[in-house]
């Protein structure tokens, strides 16, 4: 998911040396957090299937 986010955020993939973007890197939003969230141990302790949830979230434009 992370990759998909990253494409999604029109993140372009040029070399420096190029004067403006060719690869045609389309902005549909942005990422709101770096990392994702995950659950505290009370939660985990609750609710074991909370052990493996990652959130994510993306903010589409």
């Amino acid at each position: 998911m992370k990759n998909a986010y990253a494409k999604a955020s029109g993140i372009c993939t040029c070399s420096k040396d190029l004067p403006y973007c060719v690869c045609g890197a389309v902005k549909l939003g942005r990422a709101i957090n770096k990392k994702p969230i995950v659950a505290s141990e009370k939660e985990q302790k609750e609710n074991s299937r909370a052990r493996s949830a990652k959130l994510r979230i993306f903010e589409k434009i």
